[in-house]
């Protein structure tokens, strides 16, 4: 009888225990919620502190490009097992980056990691044969993705980051770009100034709805955009330029035409005091790339009055269109004097980034 009692409680308590995991499993997840640019790093706090934890902020907080004031790629922050089962709100954050050294059988997180990779997987990178990363989604809520990044040893693991650092950044922006649209198209669009970009320069761009006229230069073919808000100014220039050879697309060039526009519109009450690159004491990195099919040249740098104390970031394009013979700039910059400026230049970005052609324009 006590041993029939005994499988009886056994048996209770079994069951108790499977319905309250079928439970959690079957409990409808939240969404997830966070900043862009966030990546939360679930780590051991002394592999944190290790070196994997100087290698890992090298890669994901180096400066993003460029700024006048350092402002990093993305935003760390980092917590334990235990400190995110201390608070459960801390596991519903959007982007994860989860860092394990297996050869750590007694850690935490490789006790995680091991349980959601399953233990072929974990048998397979012990012996030196099985990927060092993964990616999973909605983990704990509905809306996140999570890189795993792992390793046999912490030599094997700091690979990991190093090889996969800018495939996780792309899509950790990916990710973000639901997010980014969001902040920038708050508003309706602006479909006046859409419309008039599609008919006179040929460039499907959407402006958001904030964004007012400055100087609209029909004789220039040149208009000028900006959104005011208390914290900042972000602009967009957009002007066309006679396409005759392929010297017009260098960064000499574009620097030349950022510079006359500075000259020509943004001055300051001082005499002689107008907006130009800063290409002596900062670099101006250049990139190229296909808008829409079109060869684009993108420059990057700070801008500043040649006088008065005053800068910010720019980015400028050149995009040939050839079927025009035509070049279209655009020049995108930011004045926001004691706040971040990263997030703001990514809108920007977006924005010109998003932008498609059409045959509509007048010559």
């Amino acid at each position: 009888i006590m041993t029939r009692s005994i499988i009886y409680s056994v048996c209770i308590l079994f069951c108790f225990s499977c319905n309250n995991e079928m439970t959690q499993q079957f409990e409808p997840k939240s969404s997830a919620l966070g900043k862009m640019n966030e990546i939360v790093v679930v780590a051991d706090d002394d592999l944190w502190e290790s070196a994997i934890g100087d290698t890992f902020r090298y890669y994901f907080q180096s400066a993003y490009p460029i700024l006048p004031t350092p402002e990093p790629i993305f935003d760390i922050r980092q917590f334990s097992i235990k400190e995110l089962n201390n608070q459960p709100l801390r596991k519903e954050l959007r982007t994860y980056a989860i860092l394990a050294d297996l050869s750590d059988e007694d850690s935490p997180t490789t006790q995680m990691v091991k349980k959601d990779m399953g233990s072929e997987k974990f048998e397979a990178v012990m012996a030196g044969k099985g990927k060092n990363s993964s990616v999973g989604k909605d983990k704990w809520a509905r809306g996140q993705v999570l890189f795993y990044l792992f390793g046999k040893d912490k030599v094997n693991l700091s690979e990991a980051i190093k090889n996969h650092y800018s495939a996780i950044a792309r899509r950790v922006n990916k990710h973000d770009e639901k997010q980014l649209k969001s902040s920038i198209y708050v508003d309706v669009i602006n479909r006046r100034l859409t419309e008039r970009l599609k008919n006179d320069f040929g460039l499907d761009l959407e402006v958001p709805g904030e964004y007012k006229v400055v100087i609209d230069d029909v004789e220039n073919k040149m208009l000028w955009v900006r959104k005011d808000t208390k914290e900042a100014i972000q602009n967009l220039v957009i002007r066309t330029i006679p396409y005759d050879n392929e010297n017009q697309v260098t960064k000499a060039n574009m620097i030349a035409l950022r510079n006359e526009f500075g000259k020509k519109y943004i001055k300051s009450d001082e005499p002689e005091d107008f907006m130009v690159v800063n290409e002596k004491d900062l670099p101006v990195y250049e990139y190229t790339f296909e808008l829409d099919g079109r060869y684009t040249r993108e420059i990057r740098g700070v801008w500043e009055m040649s006088k008065a104390f005053a800068g910010g970031p720019f980015a400028t394009y050149l995009i040939v269109d050839e079927k025009a013979k035509q070049l279209i700039y655009v020049d995108a910059f930011v004045l926001a004097p004691g706040h971040d400026k990263r997030d703001l230049m990514m809108q920007l970005d977006f924005i010109v980034k998003s932008g498609k052609f059409t045959n509509r324009i007048q010559i």
